[in-house]
């Protein structure tokens, strides 16, 4: 029991933080698309690679973002069968979606972990007037994809606790 409020303290820990850097790449798509469209506009100057650094940092924000959304359960499901059963229905329903999520999310994570050495070691950059590094991208969707892992199974330890609490 100890071990899985650790568990579950730490995850929404770093659940927390990485969900703050995610708002600040978000609040930074938005300062470049307002200085892009301000300069555009005004003076008819649109600053190099404003498109491809929101939509790297858009990339990142959603990987970063996953965990959250697992977190508070927010995730995209589909609830045919929840409104026929009842509430034991959908605790194994929650279950089971933990129970797949964890190994898929480790999996996405390795492949992510390979695909960002791979880049990192290239050096790859992006293809555009301004060309920066792509591996801190695939870097931050590796440690989204972890962090979702391992809430996914926080999630699962508690629904386990708080089920032999309910039995004893």
């Amino acid at each position: 029991m100890q071990f899985v409020a650790a568990f579950n303290y730490w995850t929404n820990r770093a659940n927390n933080l990485v969900y703050q850097f995610c708002g600040i790449c978000m609040l930074v798509i938005m300062v470049i698309g307002a200085v892009d469209i301000v300069l555009g506009n005004t003076i008819g100057y649109r600053p190099p690679a404003t498109i491809d650094i929101s939509q790297s940092l858009f990339t990142v924000s959603v990987f970063l973002a996953l965990p959250i959304v697992i977190a508070r359960n927010d995730h995209i499901r589909v609830d045919l069968f929840l409104g026929i059963g009842n509430g034991g229905f959908r605790r194994f329903s929650d279950r089971i979606s933990a129970v797949i999520s964890i190994p898929v999310y480790a999996v996405l994570a390795y492949t992510m972990w390979l695909l960002f050495m791979q880049s990192w070691g290239m050096k790859e950059k992006s293809v555009s007037l301004f060309a920066f590094p792509i591996y801190p991208i695939k870097f931050a969707a590796f440690i989204g994809l972890t962090l979702a892992a391992f809430v996914s199974a926080s999630r699962l330890c508690l629904m386990l606790v708080q089920s032999q609490e309910k039995k004893i």
